[in-house]
């Protein structure tokens, strides 16, 4: 039998131009990190995680792009309003999170006007965030998240206002950051294909520590706004991205009309539209559940919640809100005929609006082998134990 081939070796022999920088710091030479496929085989396909279905990955850098003055700063507020929630954007369910803006292009004083007007247009309260987002107002400041080495020579490098922000987001457990604008943090050369996939490389690593996503926005290139594809500078921000939405306003239509369009989506479908109104303060999707009967909704959900909570405990069936538990309450209430059709998602959004009002909490349940567990039970329980 012949001895096993030294594969590294014989690479090592057949290439020794690059073996100098191949063994700097790897004395071997070995790139580390390979998955052998045949070993996914054994493994749970992972579920696609989305802050909103279809348009937002989570792990990702999603930019929105649009023209000066048609209110995607409002559209990127009004997302930050959903997450902290737990309501819908535009029609779509979104990721309940702690979310963080960080605007360089409007005061505190605007930030506080917009939010108000499009809370009331909602129907919901600025004390319906609880502590679940946080806005900065970093207009005047140095808010450049990288430096790049003059005359192209060198590695850029992150400041210590990207540093910052990222100490920040994992302190606070924000799973959704905002970054208004692009011009305003990125001060390198947008035609140069290595800055921009430099840019939004720092970006995408800081979602994925967050497990969330990072909505930049942007304004487009002359160049995207004359083709209709509102791409920002060179084909690298377009190819860096894995999705892009472009806010345009349709020229033949009444001055409040506007269509977000899907010009990239690396894992769901691409060319689809959002055609929104703006009304009293924000956009409502013609699909959309504005004021009241979306209040109404959201207090259905939490009925039916209560609802659900009660008959498993009813039946010693003691329920978590650990999502990666057999007994997270969510995914285990949507099979129940209780649910009434709610969907996981509604539930968890209920769950968390009715955890905030101190409806609910984790109390001590005893289980069928009369051991304790932390479980959920309805905050006038007492001492939270439950039989």
């Amino acid at each position: 039998m012949s001895p096993p081939h030294d594969t590294n070796a014989a690479f090592e022999a057949s290439t020794p131009h690059i073996q100098n920088r191949r063994h700097r710091g790897n004395p071997r030479g070995l790139l580390a990190g390979g998955v052998a496929v045949s070993s996914l085989a054994d493994r749970p396909i992972p579920e696609r995680k989305w802050l909103v279905d279809g348009l937002i990955p989570v792990g990702s850098v999603t930019m929105l792009s649009g023209d000066g003055g048609l209110g995607k700063s409002l559209v990127a507020m009004q997302l930050l309003a959903a997450c902290a929630t737990g309501g819908r954007w535009l029609g779509l369910e979104t990721m309940p999170c702690r979310c963080i803006g960080f605007h360089c292009e409007d005061d505190m004083e605007e930030l506080h006007r917009r939010m108000s007007a499009l809370s009331a247009a909602l129907g919901i309260s600025l004390h319906d965030f609880s502590d679940d987002c946080v806005l900065f107002d970093r207009v005047g400041q140095d808010n450049a998240l990288m430096t790049f080495p003059p005359n192209y020579d060198g590695v850029p490098e992150a400041t210590a206002t990207l540093g910052g922000l990222h100490n920040y987001a994992l302190d606070f457990g924000a799973q959704l950051i905002v970054l208004d604008s692009l011009h305003d943090l990125f001060l390198g050369n947008e035609n140069i294909r290595t800055q921009a996939r430099a840019f939004i490389a720092e970006l995408r690593a800081l979602a994925r520590e967050i497990d969330g996503a990072v909505v930049l926005l942007a304004h487009p290139s002359a160049s995207g706004l004359s083709t209709g594809s509102g791409s920002a500078g060179s084909t690298a921000w377009n190819n860096a991205v894995r999705s892009r939405m472009y806010l345009t306003k349709p020229d033949d239509e009444g001055t409040d009309l506007r269509t977000l369009k899907t010009m990239k989506s690396n894992y769901g479908p691409a060319g689809g539209e959002i055609r929104m109104r703006f009304r009293d303060g924000a956009f409502f999707a013609e699909s959309d559940d504005p004021g009241i009967i979306g209040t109404i909704k959201r207090r259905s959900a939490e009925d039916v919640f209560l609802r659900c909570l009660d008959r498993a405990q009813a039946q010693g069936r003691h329920l978590t809100d650990a999502n990666n538990s057999p007994r997270y309450a969510p995914r285990t209430m949507e099979t129940m005929s209780e649910s009434e059709g709610h969907s996981k998602r509604d539930l968890e959004r209920a769950m968390r609006r009715l955890f905030d009002q101190n409806r609910i909490r984790i109390g001590t349940a005893l289980g069928s082998d009369r051991h304790a567990r932390k479980a959920i039970v309805r905050s006038e329980n007492g001492g939270g134990d439950a039989e």
